[in-house]
């Protein structure tokens, strides 16, 4: 058995993997594997939906950046309870994260409104002098 996987690349070069146990080849050129690895290919990509997780997840109600912290404590809370999976939690944390980022933005141009508003003012101000 070699050290490097013997498979040729398209470009010439070898394969710089590591053989699987009892091969000359790596898990993604072994001739036996490539059934195997096409069902986790595919089997990966399946979504695994809240139903099949057996959960029932109360709507998360977001007005404000206010209920972005309580809904962040409410998660962390499940999952410290072992009601919530983390990786749904860190699904559900990175959304907030989003939600959080939006209304920074959003508070961002009403105050740039605010300020060019008053600037506008004062030049008027000015010119009336």
């Amino acid at each position: 058995m070699t050290e490097q996987c013997i498979f040729i690349k398209k470009d010439g070069k070898r394969c710089g993997s590591y053989p699987v146990e009892g091969s000359s080849y790596c898990i993604n050129h072994e001739p036996r594997m490539q059934e195997k690895k096409l069902e986790a290919v595919k089997s990966g990509g399946a979504a695994t939906s809240y139903e099949k997780l057996g959960l029932a997840l109360p709507e998360m109600i977001i007005r404000n950046p206010n209920d972005v912290v309580g809904a962040a404590v409410q998660t962390v809370n499940e999952v410290r309870a072992g009601q919530l999976p983390p990786k749904v939690a860190s699904t559900i944390g990175y959304l907030l994260g989003i939600v959080l980022k939006a209304y920074e933005v959003a508070n961002l141009d009403q105050r740039v409104e605010l300020i060019e508003s008053v600037l506008v003012e004062r030049r008027m101000a000015i010119r009336k002098k």
